[in-house]
């Protein structure tokens, strides 16, 4: 079979799995339940050199073990990252007993084996990163782009988040998570990184203007300590400011057993040392930023529309 047989075939293959899946797709845990004992390694799952969003801004996040595109760092606040380059990557590596990781039900499952990021579109049925290596589910997002992923929102038990978080330009916002510890409370770190304004990147910061009268970060959670109890937790992350665009974006969250370095928005682990970290989890969803109410719209003057 020649490439190009191969690539309407795998097209085909995806297409007929995604008529199975609502919109967005359920995740699955397919490499079984047992992830208290296996000691795999996991990566982030953002569009890398691809398409992000419908209007074709390429994604400059860092999933993708080969260095990727790089983004910019713009907004009126001090920056709280340093100036992005080549885009790096995060991976986790679970090699110690007492693991912990995003997602829980119904438990202990939550995590796949990955060798690299797990990623594409439009639908292929493996990823991008990497040739011959196999996507998980199917995300259907910003009224039609289809995403080859590892963990899409959903009931599965791979997701850490099974209801797509409400975000509101110049509002307050918070994400609702599920994360599983194997054995004793583990003390871990939450990151959360949402791009706001749809280009491609998590560098950025905004300036609401009054009433809210605050700056809003990209990295909008920053190494924020939780504790973790044994078995199932659900948690909310602190709030967050959002933004003033209603935009299309792309969520990361993490929880780590370490604080992430000030490059983690644009070269994820890809800096420290040992390179991966231990334990832990990264995942990645596409998010819509709302617009807030229509009679306070009008004051912030750069509110966009949110394409379904």
């Amino acid at each position: 079979m020649d490439r190009h047989a191969q690539w309407i075939f795998a097209f085909a293959v995806s297409f007929v799995l995604c008529l199975g899946v609502s919109s967005p797709g359920f995740a699955t845990d397919v490499d079984g339940p047992d992830d208290c004992i296996r000691f795999t390694d996991d990566f982030g799952d953002a569009p890398e050199s691809l398409p992000a969003y419908p209007s074709g801004v390429l994604g400059k996040f860092p999933t993708c073990s080969t260095p990727g595109l790089v983004g910019t760092q713009t907004g009126p606040c001090a920056f709280i990252s340093t100036a992005p380059g080549p885009a790096g990557f995060v991976r986790h590596a679970h090699s110690v007993p007492g693991t912990f990781f995003l997602g829980c039900y119904p438990g202990p499952m939550g995590y796949d084996e990955d060798v690299d990021g797990k990623v594409n579109t439009p639908l292929l049925g493996f990823t991008a990163c990497v040739p011959g290596v196999t996507t998980d589910c199917v995300t259907t997002a910003f009224g039609g782009m289809l995403f080859d992923q590892d963990e899409c929102f959903g009931d599965g038990s791979d997701a850490g988040l099974t209801l797509m978080p409400v975000l509101t330009a110049c509002g307050s916002s918070t994400v609702t998570y599920n994360a599983y510890t194997c054995h004793a409370p583990t003390q871990a770190f939450l990151n959360i990184l949402v791009d706001m304004n749809g280009d491609g990147d998590w560098n950025d910061n905004f300036a609401c203007p009054p009433p809210v009268a605050a700056c809003a970060y990209e990295w909008a959670v920053k190494n924020q300590t939780i504790t973790l109890a044994t078995g199932c937790n659900t948690l909310v992350s602190p709030p967050f400011n959002v933004g003033p665009d209603a935009n299309h974006g792309w969520l990361r969250i993490s929880i780590t057993a370490m604080p992430m370095p000030d490059d983690f928005p644009w070269k994820g682990t890809a800096s420290l040392p040992s390179l991966p970290v231990v334990n832990g989890e990264t995942e990645d969803y596409p998010v819509e930023i709302e617009a807030p109410v229509p009679t306070q719209a009008s004051s912030w003057g750069r509110v966009k529309a949110v394409y379904r």
